[in-house]
């Protein structure tokens, strides 16, 4: 598993309908009305956010060892497309198992609260109550705190279980021996120090960012398990608030309240000081994330099926093509309409 990997994935999804760049918005989980269309028009979410640091640098070599491989051709229009080897290539990568949309990086929140949980807990077992913890994030802190207020660290119960529900988890998860192995050498606890990236990269014989992208999956497969299962208490108590619970955006969110307080566009345009345009972004988005959204309001119902029938036919979802089939249309109802009855299928 590399960047190059992933994002050949990716453009696989978008091929030949979006630019290079629209892969790094989707990585670094941009959170524009663009990206977040493209997440649910073409089957994106599980990548969204997975790299909130990713380097534009670090981007660019990753597209261009894919581009001088012979995998991705550029268009005249900039838009990104696969070659014939591009497409055997994405035939041939692995499966991958990240859950972006749902976590967008808190997976490193989850972690640095099960690093502090299990350090705490290890220092105690052997009577030190005084070291320094693992994780400075306040937050962090505050959380493992009060999880742990009136446990009895001191004996060996609590220690036993976490043992037990971390080995649980880890097989549950069917994550590879090598992602286990950069799990539990990441933890640290008394008198033991977590491994360095470097440490883990020469320990498997991988690259440093391989083994970044690795824990990130391995995260994500953790998390999976450990909400679907019933017999993991202290786990679960650790993951709590770890997946987001809206997948508005904050801006939208107050788009929405306004609109349900019976507001035009227009009118939630002057009240909150935006732009048309950008209301018209959380109505799109609004449209995707609500099943329930009340597309007729904004256009007919023939129209939005008379769309959706030459999408499918045309094999698209480009808005500048789909405008030429229906002049009578705004680009904005188009978008209304692949978000209402399109967003999230792959």
């Amino acid at each position: 598993m590399n960047l190059s990997s992933i994002l050949l994935k990716v453009i696989s999804k978008l091929d030949g309908e979006r630019t290079i760049n629209a892969g790094l918005h989707l990585l670094r989980g941009k959170r524009s009305g663009q990206t977040l269309q493209d997440v649910e028009y073409y089957g994106l979410k599980a990548f969204f956010g997975i790299l909130p640091k990713l380097h534009s640098e670090q981007f660019d070599k990753a597209a261009n060892l894919l581009h001088d491989s012979g995998f991705i051709s550029i268009l005249n229009d900039s838009l990104v497309q696969l070659t014939e080897r591009g497409l055997q290539a994405v035939g041939d990568l692995p499966s991958f198992h990240f859950n972006g949309w749902d976590y967008r990086g808190s997976e490193m929140v989850f972690f640095g609260r099960l690093s502090l949980i299990v350090q705490t807990v290890s220092n105690f077992k052997v009577g030190e109550k005084s070291f320094m913890p693992i994780q400075k994030e306040q937050d962090i802190q505050t959380f493992v705190r009060k999880l742990l207020y009136n446990q009895r660290l001191d004996e060996p119960a609590f220690a036993y279980h976490l043992s037990t529900e971390l080995k649980l988890a880890l097989n549950r998860s069917e994550m590879n021996e090598s992602q286990k192995t950069i799990i539990t050498h990441r933890l640290v606890g008394h008198g033991l120090t977590g491994w360095t990236w470097n440490q883990l990269a020469n320990n498997l014989k991988l690259n440093p960012n391989a083994i970044r992208l690795l824990f990130i999956e391995s995260l994500h497969k953790l998390l999976f398990v450990i909400e679907s299962s019933a017999d993991l208490p202290i786990l679960r108590k650790t993951a709590e608030n770890i997946k987001v619970a809206t997948y508005l955006t904050d801006s939208s969110v107050k788009t929405k309240q306004l609109f349900n307080r019976g507001l035009s566009m227009e009118e939630i345009a002057i009240t909150r000081k935006l732009k048309v345009s950008t209301i018209e972004d959380h109505f799109v988005e609004m449209s995707i994330d609500d099943r329930e959204f009340p597309l007729t309001q904004f256009v007919s119902m023939e129209d939005a099926e008379a769309v959706i029938i030459k999408a499918g036919e045309m094999g698209t979802r480009r808005l500048r093509l789909l405008k030429s089939e229906f002049e009578s249309l705004s680009y904005f109802q188009i978008r209304l309409i692949l978000g209402a009855r399109t967003g999230g299928e792959t």
